[in-house]
């Protein structure tokens, strides 16, 4: 497997209750190793680590480096560092990162997702890197203790104002290394009801010149359009009524999350 994939998908979000909406837009990932960083860097003339380009990835935009005048940390470095303290005796083999890439320098991610697996290939520990439009970042983190790990996490971060600091999620990922298949789910729940449930269907494919451009005119990316959209849709909501939620104080940097298994 190259160190760096495309990941082009199918991003849907859904309201629950009254009033719903529904929101379906193309997306483009990328899937990363963040142990080969390098050899990401020279897979295509149109992608760079750490540098400007068509595309790129940096580490300046997560975990300990987000906000900071240089980069502070390796991510590959910070995501071992915490499986020390949440999976302990575990030898993390690997760690990737989905995630949208920089597009001319420029990105908003409302979610990375750190994948750390093990020296036969599970899926050991997940970071949940969540964002909100306010410039701030919590992750919540878990181990995978079941072979169809779904975490469960507290709701203590402000992401959207249409939404109340309260309740829980549910957090599943899969991306099995037989198939070039990726999937991810968040469910958000509150006062034991759905409130909002967010997917992201999508197929890894290799990062290339060629790729690069079949892939961004296909899914017609553009610099900062997941922000742009989120504010589009803000709009909306706001014209559907929706209660508004004023924003609190943001808590720490992370919080646990609990693997629930399949149920």
């Amino acid at each position: 497997m190259s160190a760096c994939q495309l990941v082009r998908s199918r991003i849907d979000h859904t309201r629950h209750g009254t009033p719903s909406h529904f929101l379906s837009r193309k997306g483009l990932s990328i899937w990363i190793d963040l142990d080969r960083l390098d050899e990401a860097d020279d897979q295509s003339a149109f992608f760079s680590v750490d540098r400007f380009n068509l595309l790129s990835f940096q580490q300046a935009d997560y975990g300990p480096n987000f906000r900071r005048a240089r980069m502070k940390m390796k991510l590959a470095d910070y995501a071992r560092a915490q499986a020390k303290d949440i999976c302990p005796g575990i030898e993390i083999a690997t760690v990737h990162l989905l995630t949208f890439p920089r597009i001319f320098g420029m990105a908003f991610n409302p979610v990375s997702i750190y994948v750390l697996r093990d020296g036969e290939g599970r899926d050991a520990m997940y970071i949940y890197e969540v964002r909100n439009t306010f410039g701030e970042m919590h992750a919540y983190i878990g181990r995978a203790d079941s072979g169809q790990a779904i975490l469960q996490a507290d709701k203590i971060f402000h992401v959207s104002p249409f939404f109340p600091v309260s309740g829980d999620y549910r957090l599943r990922f899969r991306a099995p290394a037989d198939t070039t298949a990726v999937r991810v789910l968040m469910r958000y729940s509150d006062a034991g009801l759905p409130r909002l449930t967010a997917t992201l269907r999508g197929a890894r494919e290799q990062l290339t010149n060629l790729g690069i451009v079949k892939a961004l005119a296909a899914t017609g990316q553009w610099p900062l359009r997941p922000l742009v959209s989120i504010h589009v849709e803000a709009a909306r909501l706001w014209w559907k009524r929706v209660r508004f939620h004023r924003r609190p104080e943001p808590p720490g940097p992370w919080s646990r999350a609990e693997d629930i298994g399949g149920s």
